[in-house]
C-alpha cells in the first residue's frame, strides 16, 4: 500500500446494532490492517445526518446513500441548505432495504389494513436525522396516519436510539412490529422472530411509487428471507455509500478506497448485505461527484473511462 501520513478519520455509520455500523466497523479494520497509519473511530450516525456532518466539515467520513447524496448537495428537503463540499469514496457496498415486520399474531397484512382496522400498533421509531425516520414519516403520511390517531386508537410509536433498542422493545413486550433500511438478514429482525415468530408486510405501490421518485428503488424482499418470506415482498431499497468531505486529502482516500477494492472478499464477508460488492461497480450510481482520491483510483484501476462515474 502506498505509504501516507498517521491519520485519525471519525467515521458515521448508522445506528448501533445495524448493518451499516457493522459494515463500517468491518472496513475500518480491513484498513487499519493494511495501512497501520490510518485509524478510524467508527460512530453513530443516520442517512440523513450524516450528509450535513460531512459536507459541513463536522465529520471528515461517513455511510452516505444516494437519495440524501442527491439531496444534500442539491440544498432540497430534508436539508435546509445546499452542502458542496459532500464528496463520495465508494459506491454500493451493501444494499439496505425497507422492512417493515409485525408480530406474526397481529391481524394486519399491509400499511393500508393497518389504517382500515385502526389497530394499535406499537411501532419501534428511528431518531431524527435517519432514514428509518424520515421514510416513516413518509409512509404514514401517504397512508393518512399520524402519530395522534395512532395513540387515539391505542397504538404508539415508540422512541427508539437504534437497533439494539428496536428489539429490547420486542422483546420486553413493549413493541409489536420493528422498521427498518437494514441489509437482509437484519440480526434484530433474526432475533426478534426467535422471540416471538414475525411475518413480512409489503409496502402499497403508490408509496413505491412515491419513493422512487424521490431516489429510492423499487425491490423485492427475496423468498426465504428470515424463513418466512414464501413470496417476493414489494418494498424499496437504497445503494450504500462511503463518503468523505472534500478535504480529505486524496492520498488518504485513495488508500481506503483501494484497500477496500483490492480485497472485496474480505469486504462480501463483512456482512450478508455486502456479498455483492463488485469494485468495477463501486463507483457507479453515487448521486455526486467522486472525491478526487478515489477518482484516481477507479480511473488508474480501469474502472472509470470517459471523464463519467
Amino acid at each position: 500500500m502506498t505509504p501516507v501520513l498517521p491519520t485519525k478519520l471519525t467515521a458515521a455509520a448508522g445506528g448501533a446494532g445495524g448493518s451499516w455500523y457493522v459494515l463500517l466497523e468491518g472496513l475500518a479494520a480491513l484498513v487499519h490492517e493494511l495501512q497501520p497509519e490510518i485509524v478510524v473511530k467508527v460512530v453513530e450516525g443516520g442517512g440523513v445526518e450524516n450528509h450535513a456532518r460531512v459536507g459541513a466539515g463536522e465529520l471528515p467520513m461517513a455511510i452516505l446513500n444516494p437519495p440524501m447524496t442527491v439531496a444534500a448537495l442539491s440544498g432540497v428537503p430534508p436539508y435546509a441548505r445546499a452542502f458542496p463540499d459532500l464528496r463520495v469514496g465508494l459506491t454500493n457496498l451493501t444494499v439496505n432495504h425497507l422492512q417493515l415486520v409485525v408480530d406474526r399474531a397481529i391481524p394486519i397484512a399491509s400499511l393500508e389494513d393497518w389504517v382500515a382496522r385502526a389497530y394499535p400498533l406499537r411501532i419501534p421509531v428511528d431518531r431524527v436525522g435517519t432514514v428509518d425516520r424520515l421514510v416513516f414519516e413518509l409512509a404514514l403520511a401517504h397512508i393518512g396516519l399520524s402519530v395522534e390517531r395512532l395513540e387515539a386508537w391505542g397504538g404508539r410509536a415508540v422512541p427508539a436510539q437504534n437497533y439494539h433498542d428496536q428489539i429490547a422493545l420486542y422483546r420486553s413486550g413493549e413493541a409489536d412490529a420493528l422498521w427498518q433500511f437494514m441489509g437482509i438478514p437484519s440480526p434484530s429482525i433474526e432475533e426478534a422472530h426467535a422471540i416471538r415468530p414475525v411475518k413480512v408486510l409489503p409496502l402499497p405501490a403508490t408509496l413505491i411509487e412515491e419513493l422512487s421518485g424521490l431516489g429510492w428503488q423499487a425491490a423485492k424482499i427475496p423468498v426465504g428471507s428470515y424463513s418466512v418470506v414464501d413470496q417476493p415482498i414489494s418494498t424499496v431499497a437504497m445503494g450504500t455509500s462511503l463518503g468523505f468531505h472534500v478535504n480529505v486529502p486524496g492520498d488518504v482516500v485513495h488508500v481506503i478506497t483501494r484497500a477496500i477494492c483490492e480485497h472485496a472478499e474480505r469486504v462480501r464477508a463483512v456482512h450478508p448485505a455486502a456479498r455483492a460488492f463488485d469494485p468495477a461497480r463501486a463507483h457507479l450510481d453515487a448521486g455526486g461527484p467522486l472525491h478526487p482520491g478515489a477518482e484516481r483510483y477507479f480511473r488508474d484501476a480501469g474502472f472509470l473511462g470517459n471523464g463519467s462515474a
